[in-house]
């Protein structure tokens, strides 16, 4: 017993000192040792005298040492996910949804499509939308291994009232919102409605997960971005605020990494301002809000303050856009050296939106969606990613730059060592 013992702590020890200086933070590799020697004592016991010869021993180990070295980032995050397990007993289902994609350099995009919501025949929303940008990715080969989609968790009520009045919570989960506050918002209530909501919130919440616990660089929502959602009410096709929930809970559970001195930042591209989030975050300098919006485009009577808000006139188009976001993110990280970043990638300022009053071609977005991933990629940023506005008629011309979104970062993200 005493030569295997001594035989497997070398050998651990060889794993240990084997695995590249890339593989995994520093900070980890005391947790692995601690880990290893665990391993140590479970093998040993199951390899007793009684139960193999020295020779099965050698080779489940030697096959126990290549795995460890093959396998050590893959490793480092079970590991992760195993203590954060241990440790929290009551994991909410959004930082289950996060431990259970688990890490890698693939772009994991939670969906929300798989709750249908039945809208009247004519309704202007184009739900369908979102569902046809999820089947895109899906049916893209280039994007077979470096895109995992899944479907979202449902954020829960103690997450939701981070944010959100628990009179209008329980309107919203119970049906009985006035008829001004249902057409306010624009969706008629209906109990599907409440479940394709949460699972929107949820998706968001799960994303920032995977990012803030280090399992993925870059997460994302094929859903939210509902931006125009406040505290107490909804408006413009937004019930809840999924980023501002999102934001509140990384306020919560990773404290000593996002605070005052290393704020969230929440880059909202959408054509039309974020006036739910601005107001939410108004006074609290933990979570910084930047708009591009149109100087033109709706909300007109409830548009609020952001802490930065940027106005372009009708007819803006590539060249223009893409200097002013420019010269904006490198004074936006450059002041606030963010600790994690959304990004309401809205493509409502496509030259064929409905509404959007901006013209900006499909190949501008794509340089706009660059710009934002590069700028977090440089600084090895968590970035999150959400859904937003794309009205087009027929949808067409949306959900591909909505698919373009995606796409673009699961190409830029996988392709980083």
């Amino acid at each position: 017993m005493r030569t295997r013992s001594l035989l497997f702590s070398k050998v651990m020890e060889f794993v240990v000192r084997a695995a590249p200086a890339s593989a995994g933070p520093s900070h980890l590799m005391s947790p692995l040792r601690t880990w290893t020697r665990r391993r140590q004592l479970t093998v040993l016991g199951v390899f007793s005298p009684f139960t193999g010869q020295m020779s099965g021993i050698l080779n489940s180990l030697c096959s126990y040492s290549k795995d460890c070295r093959t396998n050590y980032p893959s490793m480092l995050h079970h590991y992760s996910c195993t203590m954060a397990s241990r440790k929290d007993k009551n994991l909410t289902d959004t930082k289950k949804a996060a431990l259970q994609v688990g890490g890698g350099r693939s772009l994991v995009a939670f969906y929300a499509d798989n709750n249908v919501v039945p809208l009247p025949s004519g309704h202007r929303f184009p739900m369908e939308k979102y569902r046809a940008t999820r089947l895109m990715l899906e049916e893209d080969a280039s994007m077979e291994h470096i895109l995992i989609t899944r479907p979202a968790p449902f954020v829960s009520v103690q997450e939701i009232l981070l944010v959100h009045e628990e009179r209008y919570l329980h309107s919203i989960l119970n049906g009985s919102l006035d008829k001004k506050e249902q057409n306010n918002i624009g969706f008629p209530w209906s109990p599907e409605l409440v479940n394709r909501t949460r699972a929107s919130m949820g998706g968001t919440v799960a994303a920032m997960h995977s990012v803030m616990l280090g399992l993925r660089r870059a997460a994302a929502n094929i859903a939210g971005g509902t931006h125009h959602a406040f505290s107490d009410h909804g408006e413009g096709f937004c019930i809840f605020n999924d980023i501002a929930i999102a934001a509140r809970v990384a306020l919560e559970d990773y404290s000593e990494k996002c605070n005052l001195d290393q704020p969230i930042l929440v880059i909202d591209l959408d054509v039309h301002q974020g006036n739910g989030t601005a107001k939410i975050f108004e006074g609290d300098d933990r979570v910084i809000t930047f708009s591009i919006q149109g100087a033109n485009n709706y909300p007109w009577r409830t548009r609020m303050k952001s802490d930065y808000d940027v106005d372009l006139p009708d007819e803006t188009g590539d060249d223009a856009y893409l200097a002013v976001l420019s010269e904006w993110l490198q004074k936006l990280f450059t002041l606030h050296k963010p600790s994690l970043i959304f990004f309401q990638a809205g493509v409502d300022a496509l030259r064929e939106d409905s509404f959007g009053r901006l013209s900006m071609s499909r190949q501008g977005l794509l340089q706009r969606n660059n710009m934002v991933y590069s700028a977090c990629l440089t600084r090895s940023l968590p970035l999150v990613i959400t859904m937003g506005g794309g009205y087009s008629r027929p949808s067409d011309a949306s959900v591909v730059a909505h698919a373009d979104v995606y796409r673009s970062a699961a190409l830029r993200y996988s392709a980083m060592s």
